[in-house]
């Protein structure tokens, strides 16, 4: 059986990092690439930070995509983040940043779901190139969020003032971060950690770890992340759920982890 593939590239410069990596992977296909961020909240520290960000913004600006930013906060409004986190000057590099929360959505179906028999997608989506770009981090109730969990600030908002997604914890947070990946499937995954956050998800530790994960399976990348946060991926609980859908590998043994150091 093919073993996933995972890129781990060791350095500090994520411009330089980038560059080394994303050639390992197909040049795509669609002419828009739509990066998710995870900015949770209008926070340094446990959000990405705009520098891995904008290093992937400009890699594929430079290859003539369009590119769009697009975020859907969970504690507070997604403009107030984009402010206090630097993304505001992105828009300078000719760069629409889209509010996920107020964004224009499709309904769709999927009856062999978990717990989301239907879910409002982003129409931003639709023909684009995903990227979901997390950050190295912890959570209480999940152990790790990562790039798959990253996905939830894309799905619908009950209270687009606060950005508030409590549904998805009342019906089963780990059962509706594999639903949401299933509707919405990163085409790559990409976790910043450069800089862990540890010990708490909206806040933390900030642990030096001098690293970025890239992978076309989100869950192999999680995986990957999971074990360099000290966690069994197969013991967490939504990579095993993913790899049981047949989303991505969540067994190391599956795994082929190409690194490298810029």
């Amino acid at each position: 059986m093919r073993k996933a593939r995972v890129i781990l590239v060791r350095g500090t410069d994520p411009q330089a990092m980038v560059e080394a990596a994303l050639p390992y992977f197909p040049k795509p296909e669609q002419e828009r690439v739509v990066v998710k961020p995870n900015l949770i909240l209008a926070r340094h520290g446990p959000t990405t930070p705009v520098e891995a960000t904008e290093a992937v913004v400009r890699y594929y600006l430079a290859r003539g995509y369009e590119v769009v930013v697009a975020e859907g906060s969970g504690w507070g409004e997604t403009t107030d983040a984009f402010e206090t986190l630097g993304y505001g000057r992105l828009r300078e590099l000719g760069v629409e940043l889209l509010d996920l929360n107020r964004a224009e959505r499709k309904r769709v179906e999927r009856p062999d779901a978990l717990v989301l028999k239907s879910l409002e997608v982003p129409c931003i989506f639709e023909g684009a190139y995903l990227i979901s770009l997390a950050l190295l981090k912890t959570h209480s109730l999940t152990r790790v969020t990562l790039s798959l969990k990253n996905m939830l600030g894309a799905a619908p908002s009950e209270d687009v003032p606060t950005g508030k997604k409590r549904r998805y914890h009342y019906l089963g947070i780990h059962e509706s971060i594999v639903d949401i990946c299933t509707y919405m499937r990163p085409h790559l995954a990409i976790i910043d950690g450069r800089m862990a956050c540890v010990g708490g998800e909206l806040g933390g530790e900030l642990v030096p770890k001098g690293l970025i994960i890239f992978s076309e399976d989100p869950v192999a990348a999680d995986a990957v992340g999971a074990r360099l946060l000290g966690y069994e991926p197969l013991g967490v609980k939504h990579l095993r759920l993913a790899e049981e859908r047949g989303l991505g590998v969540a067994d190391l043994r599956r795994i082929e982890i190409v690194e490298f150091t810029t």
